[in-house]
């Protein structure tokens, strides 16, 4: 156990201040409107646009988790979704102008228009569910790290707590001017921390780059197989090909539906001045995540290679995920490891405070305008904007709280994406590639029939495989196939919505 020294500590204060003082820069230019409120006013640069899409689609887990894939496996996770940037092209050329044609906030009014308020409402409902609890997710495992990193002297409870506050203390103030802004400094926080810690590595492994490439080369199994972690070959071999197509579609399906029917992804591209550079911004940021994935690979590698001569750092360990946070907390020196802490801690608020935005963006105008708030101006609209704000920060830490003891459950966490974005991405594709007059009540049966499908089923593989199944259908669902769940989803609300069209 290590506590944070006063140096650690002094980085970890800048860091606040930082974010602090552009909320405060943010919120002196007062918000009239939603629109000025959640977007900025659409006046967010476009290569600050890049980056703060690119901090909300990484997060902590990316920071732990792909460290240890390289650490433990190989390059091979680098090619597991070729389907992304495909997927990015298409939302880039279809559905993004879509939804700038018809100057939305939320990007569920987009399809109201076409489909009707129930369809609307039902959107956002999926959004709503789906993104609080894979946010709460995020959050638990940020403070798990924290609280790692920090060898304890942060409690568990209190990186919740803290994480949320910050966040809140410059986003309900700033709104989309602030999260873009702070984004764009997180980003570089990000991907600077990576680049030092690895240059750090390397100069304690003896023979520094040559060695961990080496080393990289001749890794060795635990069961004392001899492979190369940079050996990408083995993709295209005919027994990995199948898993390689599921994954290339499952990421096409799955990307689409992120970066397309997602208030959270699609609110920053709507806040660009451009809207041209906006879609640009999308597809560049789909090139960028190639060479980030392959800096936090290699910064696996090299712990392994620093693992040879450093035996120390993995002696007890149980779990590939801790590599990352172990060196930082043992290995590191006061100040670098504030600098990491920071640097973990801006990969959770580069994704926490735009998913807190977007919840905000879409109760207030798909659920609230609607319902409660008619006839309220539009400076009572952004005061009841930053109230939501706060609501869904506080249930952030209650969720946070509750689920860390709830470990079996963080798997549907996870995963619950998987029920709502293929129902989703179905419904936007047909409200904007075709011209099929759908009754909203049927395309509603429709969502919820194909969630309540894949849910039975995953719960199925699930309660089968924690007892005991034999390996086989259930296990291999509970396990890798449920990545068909959106890719069901997709097709499925298209096929009823043409099967159901007025002639």
């Amino acid at each position: 156990m290590m506590a944070i020294g006063a140096l650690d500590g002094a980085v970890l204060l800048a860091y606040t201040a930082a974010l602090a003082g552009i909320g405060w820069w943010a919120a002196r230019r007062q918000s009239k409107t939603t629109d000025e409120y959640f977007l900025a006013g659409r006046s967010i640069p476009w290569l600050v646009t890049t980056a703060s899409f690119m901090a909300t689609c990484i997060s902590a887990l990316t920071f732990v988790g792909t460290p240890a894939e390289g650490y433990g496996a190989d390059f091979r996770y680098l090619f597991s979704n070729l389907g992304d940037i495909a997927a990015t092209v298409f939302v880039a050329s279809v559905l993004l102008p879509f939804y700038q044609k018809h100057k939305v906030t939320s990007i569920y009014e987009a399809v109201e228009r076409r489909m009707g308020r129930t369809v609307r409402t039902t959107c956002s409902a999926y959004f709503l569910l789906s993104r609080t609890l894979a946010s709460t997710v995020r959050i638990v495992a940020i403070a798990k790290v924290l609280e790692v990193v920090s060898g304890g002297a942060l409690p568990f409870s209190t990186c919740v707590v803290a994480t949320v506050v910050i966040i809140l203390a410059y986003t309900t103030a700033g709104g989309g001017r602030a999260i873009a802004w702070t984004d764009l400094m997180q980003f570089f926080l990000l991907v600077g921390g990576a680049v030092v810690a690895l240059f750090y590595i390397a100069g304690h492994v003896p023979g520094g780059f040559g060695a961990i490439i080496e080393a990289g080369k001749h890794a060795v199994k635990p069961d004392g197989t001899v492979y190369n972690k940079f050996n990408f070959l083995e993709l295209f071999k005919a027994e990995n090909l199948g898993l390689m197509g599921l994954l290339s579609i499952w990421g096409f399906f799955n990307s689409s539906a992120a970066y397309g029917t997602d208030q959270d992804m699609v609110q920053r591209l709507l806040a660009c001045n451009n809207e041209k550079k906006a879609r640009w911004s999308l597809m560049i940021s789909g090139l960028i995540s190639i060479p980030i994935t392959a800096l936090f690979l290699f910064i696996g590698v090299s712990l392994y290679a620093y693992a040879q001569t450093h035996p120390q750092l993995i002696m007890g360990m149980t779990d590939n995920d801790h590599i990352f946070p172990r060196f930082i907390l043992t290995e590191m020196p006061p100040g670098l490891r504030g600098l990491m802490l920071a640097a973990v801690a801006s990969a959770a608020m580069g994704s926490s405070d735009s998913a807190l935005a977007s919840l905000a963006t879409a109760f207030t105008l798909d659920f609230y305008k609607p319902f409660w708030g008619k006839g309220k101006t539009d400076g009572e609209m952004v005061k009841a904007s930053k109230l939501f704000f706060i609501g869904f920060g506080l249930l952030f830490m209650v969720f946070a709280l509750l689920l860390r003891s709830l470990d079996n459950l963080l798997w549907l966490a996870f995963r619950c994406v998987a029920f709502t974005y293929g129902p989703l991405l179905g419904t936007t594709l047909v409200a904007t590639l075709t011209d099929w007059k759908v009754d909203g009540r049927k395309v509603l049966g429709l969502m919820l029939a194909s969630t309540a499908l894949t849910l039975s089923f995953a719960m199925t593989a699930w309660w089968l495989t924690t007892h005991g199944a034999a390996p086989g259908f259930w296990t291999e669902l509970h396990k890798t196939y449920w990545r068909l769940y959106v890719i069901f989803g997709a097709l499925a609300v298209p096929a009823g919505c043409w099967v159901m069209r007025e002639r």
